[in-house]
């Protein structure tokens, strides 16, 4: 393989052309090659915006004639779980934005294919790879923060409403199609810094509309606990994260932006015996892109570093399938308002 990956993209909608493919010409490991989308005029527009020489409308035959290393699949579930096999079975590394599938069984299908042809798989949970979410993860993980004992992840979103089927999204239930479109999210990041989960007890509060909020504890298997604060009827986006360690510390991510890490230590003798702590705080620069800010730019870095690395990157896809299972346990709790085991397989 060359120094760069050559990539193609499956997927000239709204989400793939306004949120990931912006940060493509600026990844200097990643070499754009074609673009494929059943509306040609779409992966011509696409290809010619972002620097790709060819546009497809068929999948098969721009795997034959380019002979892409790897692919990014952008569309409804079904698509990432159908078109990602055919990436997979052709050669090909795999990007598929989130959900991976949109059922826990076709999210089996497709990390079994990926490790059958021997692949690299990761899923688009961006928000692992916002800068912001990047140095909190480095101040927990560090000596003097000790053992991470909790994690709030709270996250804000406009009302998601059900489906009405044949639209790539299985299930037409409203609570499912949130965890699809949102949910998995905050679940990403909760097991970014807690590990795996074995136990959620959730309630759920429903209004008017669409409008709905979930609420859920969980346990690591480490022990650690977490809460998510999933609220789904806010007009806009809003995400927060809170995570408190056993070395008198704490840390807050504030809306993908501002963070700030607070440590119970004098720093000078002018502190006296006053009861006061310490803070280092980062905020990103007021002139960043969406793709900058958000985490797209640099989950494509990661993703092709690990392809030319030889790596396993993440999310991968069965960090995609778990986020799944997690999920389904805290819907199951929701519906029978018990503490529910997540499934380990």
């Amino acid at each position: 393989m060359s120094k760069k990956v050559r990539l193609a993209v499956v997927g000239a909608g709204t989400q793939c052309t306004a949120r990931l493919m912006p940060a493509i010409p600026y990844i200097q490991e990643l070499d754009l090659v074609a673009v494929c989308d059943l509306k040609l005029e779409l992966a011509e527009r696409n290809a010619r915006n972002f620097g790709a020489k060819a546009a497809y409308t068929n999948v098969a035959t721009m795997l034959r004639e380019e002979k892409p290393d790897a692919a990014f699949v952008v569309g409804p579930p079904a698509i990432h779980e159908e078109i990602g096999i055919q990436v997979l079975e052709g050669g090909c590394h795999l990007f598929v934005e989130k959900p991976i599938a949109p059922s826990i069984e076709g999210g089996k299908r497709l990390c079994d294919t990926a490790r059958r042809c021997n692949k690299i798989g990761q899923v688009g949970h961006m928000m692992r790879h916002a800068d912001p979410v990047r140095i909190a993860w480095e101040f927990s993980h560090a000596a003097e923060f000790g053992k991470i004992l909790s994690v709030e992840s709270k996250y804000t979103t406009w009302p998601t409403l059900g489906n009405a089927g044949g639209a790539g999204w299985g299930d037409v239930d409203e609570n499912w199609r949130y965890m699809l479109v949102q949910g998995g999210h905050p679940i990403d990041l909760m097991r970014h810094f807690v590990g795996e989960v074995v136990r959620v007890a959730a309630f759920m509060s429903h209004g008017k509309g669409a409008s709905k909020c979930y609420q859920v504890s969980l346990e690591g298997a480490n022990g650690s606990v977490g809460f998510l604060n999933l609220q789904d009827s806010f007009n806009g986006w809003y995400t927060g994260l809170e995570i408190v360690g056993d070395e008198k510390g704490l840390i807050r991510v504030d809306d993908l932006g501002r963070v700030s890490y607070r440590r119970g230590e004098k720093k000078t003798e002018a502190e006296s015996d006053t009861w006061g702590n310490t803070a280092y705080t980062w905020e990103p620069h007021h002139t960043l892109a969406n793709w900058q800010r958000s985490g797209y730019g640099n989950q494509f870095k990661h993703f092709a570093q690990c392809i030319l690395g030889n790596t396993q990157p993440h999310p991968s896809l069965e960090d995609g399938l778990r986020n799944l299972v997690i999920a389904r346990a805290i819907l199951d709790s929701v519906a029978s308002r018990k503490v529910v085991d997540v499934p380990t397989q």
